[in-house]
């Protein structure tokens, strides 16, 4: 089921403003999710938990959580910069551990296989916040010495 069609079903949205955020996407060139955050009609973490549920993956807020060096650091700066990711935890159901990995855009498998062969690890999903995951970075990498 189509995102749009998922929130009318829930009842975040009616058919009026459907049609709205669908005239305004096309208009902006932007997806969806954008149109009707900015429009007002719903709320960012309304849309983002819908949308884990139309990807099969949790939706999380990572907000002023902490992650260890030891998680963070298994992935350079300039990949968790460009790719707008966030490593949260290492969940060890296997001997090495799976890497729990923030993204906007959780279905982007090409991230998420960069991420695997960096890290030589199973790498699982979750979807946040991009604003969220921005604050997360800048809070832990600001805070990090330098090594040279």
């Amino acid at each position: 089921m189509r995102i749009g069609e998922m929130l009318l079903a829930r009842g975040h949205i009616d058919e009026i403003q459907l049609a709205s955020a669908l005239a305004h996407q096309r208009q902006s060139g932007r997806r969806l999710g954008h149109s009707l955050v900015s429009l007002g009609y719903v709320t960012e973490s309304v849309f983002l938990a819908t949308l884990a549920v139309q990807l099969s993956v949790p939706f999380v807020v990572i907000g002023d959580r902490m992650v260890p060096p030891s998680v963070w650091r298994l992935l350079p700066e300039k990949l968790l910069r460009s790719r707008r990711i966030f490593p949260l935890g290492i969940h060890s159901k296997s001997k090495r551990g799976e890497l729990l990995i923030a993204l906007s855009q959780p279905d982007d498998l090409a991230v998420l296989d960069e991420v695997a062969f960096v890290t030589g690890r199973t790498v699982r999903p979750v979807l946040a916040a991009e604003a969220d995951i921005e604050r997360a970075l800048a809070r832990h990498l600001e805070r990090a010495p330098t090594y040279n």
